[in-house]
């Protein structure tokens, strides 16, 4: 309270007084606004902005505002509702596996469906293993230069290497490796033991599967290509074979994508499987319980500062709870004599795989209970911190005394009290 103020509208009546030849020692005048003062100064000693009172306000726009940000991700039409995330299952992992875009509106994202898919084969990549050569012999590769050809996605790359004398066959595998890496060409090699002691073969791999990346390798001049068996190929590249729902389909890579891309399906074995695309029910329900707990939490700091903060805070919030009781039962969320909620898990996640339709109502719907909460954070955040402290009457009838006095400061000096003075 500004009591600085209250002197200064003191003064300013005295001085006018006085210049009507009325005295502020003897005058009216004096009486009422000591006693305004006194009265503003006795109430001050009394406001919400005692530290307890100040303290526990505190809490609760930081309660209310937690409250709400939980319980908003519960609401739909906003894009991280949880309503709005998707989750894809397959019944059988060894065979695929798959992930689906969240939706951002009800009209976005993955679309809820069930997949019957088949798999009959897989995208491979092309390999070629090397013949197995003493790694410490003479190399069997001529000497000099000594160039290859590697043909792939339509393009044909010749590749040098130098054998000098003295090199060994793991010498020249790794030169062989190493040109071909370097040419960056969507092949890898490598030199590894081979099944003899003391023997080294060359693996050649392409980078990707399917039949479009396949590669043909052979000698320009020279030998290393023959007598390394580097153009040996032991495993053919080919495409994956698959059904969605009885439509046959083929694909270069192992990753496959449904509802125009909505849902990602990685290819790992073959067999049948059925894909469920739908909300993500674990999701819903570790959100539904962490709302749940901060609620519990709200009520319970309301009930132990009902000394400052007004009891139409919990009486409201009980109400929201009461609107919503014999639903929230249903889903298996009682309220216990003391007003704290309490969650039976086994029925939440029963009803959030059979009755989600209602759960999203009860928590989202035109009164359900998160847009109750979170409309009632967004008032208690708008309005005076005074509006919801037992102590704030105080406020109010102090505020009282200091308007009356800056009326009567107001009025005199419109005239209204002349008569009054004289």
């Amino acid at each position: 309270m500004n009591i600085t103020s209250a002197y200064y509208y003191y003064n300013q009546i005295s001085n006018l007084l006085s210049t009507f030849a009325v005295s502020p020692a003897k005058g009216f005048s004096q009486q009422v606004i000591t006693s305004v003062i006194g009265n503003i100064q006795n109430m001050s000693s009394e406001q919400i902005f005692k530290s307890e009172s100040a303290l526990a306000l505190k809490r609760l726009y930081n309660n209310i505002s937690d409250l709400a940000y939980k319980g908003k991700k519960l609401t739909t039409g906003i894009s991280d509702s949880v309503f709005n995330d998707r989750t894809a299952t397959s019944s059988d992992t060894n065979v695929l596996i798959a992930t689906a875009y969240d939706a951002l509106s009800s009209d976005t994202g993955a679309t809820e469906a069930l997949y019957q898919i088949s798999v009959t084969q897989l995208a491979l990549s092309q390999e070629n293993t090397g013949n197995e050569l003493n790694g410490t012999n003479a190399s069997v590769v001529n000497i000099g230069t000594n160039t290859f050809s590697i043909s792939i996605e339509g393009q044909v790359h010749e590749i040098s290497i130098e054998v000098v004398a003295g090199d060994t066959n793991k010498d020249v595998l790794q030169k062989l490796s190493t040109a071909i890496n370097d040419a960056n060409i969507a092949v890898t090699a490598n030199v590894t033991s081979g099944r003899s002691i003391g023997t080294q073969q060359i693996i050649i791999k392409s980078d990707n599967t399917g039949i479009s990346n396949d590669f043909l390798i052979s000698d320009v001049s020279g030998n290393a290509i023959t007598v390394t068996g580097a153009n040996i190929i032991t495993t053919s590249a080919q495409d994956a074979s698959y059904k969605v729902d009885e439509t046959s389909y083929t694909s270069g890579s192992n990753t496959v994508y449904l509802d125009n891309g909505m849902v990602t399906v990685n290819l790992l074995g073959v067999g049948d499987v059925d894909l469920t695309v739908a909300p993500d029910v674990n999701e819903v329900g570790n959100t539904i319980t962490n709302f749940i707990s901060e609620l519990n939490s709200s009520i319970d700091f309301l009930q132990n500062n009902s000394d400052y903060i007004n009891g139409d805070v919990l009486e409201t919030i009980n109400s929201f709870i009461s609107d919503h009781k014999n639903e929230l039962a249903s889903f298996g969320i009682e309220v216990n004599s003391d007003g704290i909620l309490e969650i039976d898990q086994d029925k939440l996640s029963l009803a959030l795989n059979q009755n989600l339709g209602d759960i999203k109502n009860a928590f989202s719907g035109i009164d359900g209970l998160s847009i109750q909460i979170n409309n009632y954070s967004s008032r208690i955040k708008s309005s005076p911190i005074s509006d919801y402290s037992k102590e704030s009457l105080n406020s109010i009838f102090a505020k009282d005394f200091y308007n009356n006095l800056r009326n009567l400061n107001q009025n005199f000096t419109q005239g209204m009290l002349f008569d009054t003075f004289i």
